[in-house]
């Protein structure tokens, strides 16, 4: 089984592939660092779910390359590129963000949460993550044992 996960930020990417290996050393894991690399590991690896980030850089970082500015809805966008495409790969959502957008645009995780709830039949829940907390780790954990049961 193929887990993606998509985050742009290194240290929090590494704690859940960690978090990943250590509580299921038998998922392959795939990584994205970006929007775009995530939109395209979505469509060219087949994975069987996913840890998607909501806020990231539209293009992988490099030493010459800052990854663009951030998207906000990045995460919104990947679900609902997969929903035009009828991919049905489900999804749990992981930010440390409390508020999203800018100005007109701008919604609270609670406002979100909802709206990913009414518009992907593929979305699995949130995980608020706090790098200083580990109560995110554990709620991922749950999360993603109920993907894996309900996918067997």
């Amino acid at each position: 089984m193929k887990i993606l996960i998509v985050e742009d930020d290194e240290d929090k990417r590494a704690k859940i592939v960690i978090l990943v290996r250590q509580n299921f050393s038998d998922l392959e894991i795939i990584e994205a660092r970006s929007f775009q690399s995530g939109l395209r590991a979505v469509e060219e690896d087949s994975p069987d779910f996913m840890i998607l980030d909501m806020t990231m850089r539209n293009f992988d970082k490099s030493p010459t390359e800052d990854g663009g500015r951030p998207h906000h809805f990045a995460g919104r966008e990947i679900l609902r590129q997969m929903k035009r495409e009828a991919m049905s790969i489900p999804t749990v959502i992981i930010t440390q963000f409390e508020e999203f957008g800018d100005d007109e645009n701008k919604v609270t995780l609670s406002q979100l949460t909802s709206e990913l709830e009414n518009r992907f039949p593929n979305y699995r829940g949130t995980v608020e993550y706090r790098h200083h907390i580990d109560a995110w780790q554990m709620e991922l954990k749950i999360r993603i044992e109920g993907i894996i049961a309900e996918l067997r």
